[in-house]
């Protein structure tokens, strides 16, 4: 389970999140649309996780693992497969080497595509939302990622009953979503502080979430590694 927590806190390192939050606040009556974001964040993600959930469990395998307990082989390539990313995106030469490859893709690119960048498409959509707009933004972002699809593995290798996997899709929900949850509940209780924050939060996760993102999949990375060793 203990895993499965530290997944929620890797898919909860989400910029883009924050940034459409920062949106939603500073337009003009937010609450509506931040509760119809929110709405549609959690209803699409919760229930693309029971799907998947359903799929792993009705095939008896999840992301390479018997539904008894995952292979030691995989575990620990998995592991130290996460514990390569994590030093790309968490260690300054990793990051250096992540640049390179960004700045020699934007050399390729034709100068229309390299001008046509800019806010992502759920930041242009909710420039001008409605409550429905932000509702089927919320939603299409929020779609399960790969941290989510590694702790839906986690669920379905681990022998829970079904009420215990329910509650624990809606723990990892719960987590993932702090970054919208605190931001909804600051602002209902003092709006003013809470855009200011919200807008300093957002500019340092862009500036430092590769790398927070990279120590949390690194602490996975060596409890996979752990895990396969000790079942070898």
């Amino acid at each position: 389970m203990a895993q499965i927590v530290l997944l929620a806190f890797g898919a909860a390192v989400f910029p883009t999140l924050l940034a459409c939050v920062a949106i939603l606040i500073s337009r003009p009556n937010p609450r509506p649309l931040l509760i119809a974001f929110y709405a549609g964040a959690v209803i699409a993600s919760v229930t693309s996780g029971v799907i998947v959930l359903s799929l792993f469990n009705s095939g008896n395998t999840a992301l390479g693992s018997t539904t008894s307990d995952p292979h030691p082989a995989f575990s620990i390539v998995t592991g130290i497969a996460a514990l390569a990313l994590a030093w790309l995106m968490a260690s300054s030469r990793g990051k250096a080497r992540l640049d390179a490859l960004r700045e020699k893709r934007a050399a390729r690119k034709p100068p229309k595509e390299e001008a046509e960048q800019g806010p992502s498409w759920a930041e242009r959509h909710l420039n001008d939302a409605s409550a429905r707009v932000a509702f089927v933004v919320g939603a299409a972002i929020n779609l399960p990622g790969p941290f989510y699809l590694l702790a839906l593995g986690d669920i379905s290798t681990g022998n829970y009953s079904t009420l215990q996997e329910a509650g624990l899709i809606l723990l990892f929900n719960a987590i993932m979503f702090l970054l919208l949850e605190v931001p909804l509940v600051g602002y209902l209780v003092s709006p003013d502080t809470t855009a200011d924050r919200v807008s300093a939060l957002s500019r340092w996760l862009n500036d430092n979430g590769l790398r927070v993102m990279g120590i949390l999949v690194g602490i996975v990375g060596l409890s996979l590694l752990a895990q396969g060793i000790a079942a070898l």
